[in-house]
């Protein structure tokens, strides 16, 4: 018999009628998924132990292996069974720990601390503090910050609103410098859909 295959895991009928159960829990995580050298924003929207099902503006092939990342540390691999629309079914190649997965750790014993996917894109950022606006290339990016190299130096904790083209403006705050590079963090999430949109259309 073969245990792999034989794993729970989302199926295409649980995308339709969205059913609950034991053998997988609905959720809504946003996350990247990468597979063929590209990765997007996708939508995780049921998890079990053996697999999950997601959603992405332009989901992967039958049989593809893909990467799904929920954060910096929780990252699982596996195969895709089925593909429908926007969305994908995945077989996970091991089983996973959901309520490990789905844990966001905060303690502040924490060397390093998990943090949401980033994406590295290229894009200009406008960053509007107590002075003049101040423009910034985006290194990379994520729903809940980003780092950039700004035209002019910021002040480490200055409160700052973000202004991204396709997204709209969040407030912020600078977290860290080094060289040339500044860490921002937003105050909340970055509105997915549109963020989404925007991680498309952005040049890598």
């Amino acid at each position: 018999m073969n245990t792999a295959l034989a794993r729970p895991f989302p199926q295409e009928d649980d995308y339709d009628d969205r059913r609950t159960g034991a053998r997988h829990i609905s959720v809504l995580r946003v996350g990247r998924t990468v597979w063929g050298g590209r990765d997007q924003l996708c939508v995780v929207r049921n998890l079990s132990a053996g697999g999950l099902m997601f959603e992405c503006l332009h989901p992967p092939a039958i049989d593809q292996r893909v990467t799904v990342e929920l954060r910096s540390d929780k990252q699982m691999t596996g195969i895709v069974r089925w593909a429908k629309s926007m969305a994908a079914g995945v077989e996970f190649d091991s089983e996973v720990n959901v309520e490990q997965m789905l844990r966001e750790e905060r303690s502040s014993l924490l060397r390093v601390r998990p943090r949401a996917p980033r994406f590295v894109r290229r894009g200009t950022v406008k960053l509007i503090g107590e002075g003049e606006p101040v423009l910034g290339d985006i290194v990379d990016i994520s729903i809940g910050g980003l780092s950039c190299r700004p035209d002019q130096p910021l002040r480490r904790g200055e409160p700052i609103v973000v202004s991204l083209e396709g997204v709209g403006a969040t407030n912020a705050e600078l977290r860290w410098t080094k060289g040339d590079v500044a860490g921002i963090r937003f105050d909340k999430p970055l509105p997915w859909r549109a963020f989404q949109l925007w991680l498309d259309k952005a040049p890598v």
